[in-house]
């Protein structure tokens, strides 16, 4: 049984591992950089156009490509990393149980993924100002809050399968090929092949309705109809076409329900695989 305490530590030195080997560094570097660029070429088009131009969007459709790439690269070799280094054996000796490790890899991680989001939209704001870029303050917190989300949502399924292979090489193949699936939506392929299947190798003349609902459940997607629900005109910042109908599963609700689903289960299965396995 996981006691706060433990956990706390835990999540301090996981934190404390990610400064000490620059990774935390590094991830806050490039959302800083690339969003400072963003945001200067954002302010060169408004002085060439003589328009106005808002930092959000610019900034969105960036992010919302880059959190999951991101999260996925940095944390997907967090856990398999010390199980291979043998770094790990020494942690399990201690009176740490092994949920512990998985729930506090998790915190840990996301405190960092959400903290370089939060300080790179931090540093453009200024920037913008100069370049005479308009920064809406809630508009930045709202879109802030959903890209934490976000990173929080790949960053339980980039531990858990750290949690779950056995090698660094694998869940780097493993976290790439979830990258794929969700962000360039093959995930929307799966009830569509099933369904071709089942229909004896051919489609039905109507789509069922469980195949879109399927669709819904791509974290990606649930992420557009979040945002998109909450600031409607953002839909150009997102990479999945939001219905101009959307039935209760692509309602912002339902999608939040999604999000913290995906975070639930990933960390759930994680934890259960890493507990049965031989460190």
């Amino acid at each position: 049984m996981t006691s706060p305490d433990t956990l706390a530590l835990f999540v301090r030195e996981d934190v404390l591992d990610t400064v000490r080997e620059r990774q935390f560094h590094l991830l806050v570097g490039i959302y800083v950089v690339l969003g400072l660029l963003v945001t200067y070429a954002a302010g060169r088009s408004a002085s060439a156009t003589g328009s106005d131009v808002e930092l959000v969007p610019p900034l969105l459709a960036l992010f919302t490509m880059l959190t999951p790439l991101l999260a996925l690269g940095f944390f997907a070799t967090a856990i398999v990393e010390k199980r291979t280094s043998g770094a790990l054996k020494i942690v399990l000796g201690l009176p740490i149980p092994r949920e512990t490790v998985v729930l506090g890899t998790f915190v840990g991680r996301s405190l960092v993924v959400c903290t370089a989001v939060v300080v790179s939209l931090l540093a453009a704001v200024p920037v913008a100002l100069l370049q005479g870029v308009t920064a809406d303050p809630v508009r930045l917190a709202g879109v802030a809050a959903l890209l934490a989300l976000l990173g929080v949502t790949f960053t339980a399924l980039a531990v858990a399968v750290s949690a779950v292979v056995r090698t660094t090489t694998r869940a780097t193949v493993a976290a790439f090929g979830l990258f794929v699936v969700f962000f360039f939506r093959l995930w929307d392929r799966l009830p569509y092949t099933a369904l071709y299947v089942r229909h004896g190798f051919s489609y039905p003349e109507t789509t069922p309705e469980w195949v879109a609902f399927v669709t819904a459940l791509n974290p990606v997607a649930a992420y557009t109809y979040l945002l998109t629900g909450l600031f409607p005109d953002l839909d150009s910042g997102t990479f999945v076409t939001p219905p101009a109908d959307p039935a209760f599963y692509e309602a912002p609700a339902f999608a939040l329900v999604v999000l913290v689903g995906w975070i639930v289960v990933a960390t759930a299965i994680g934890t259960l695989r890493f507990r049965a396995t031989d460190v």
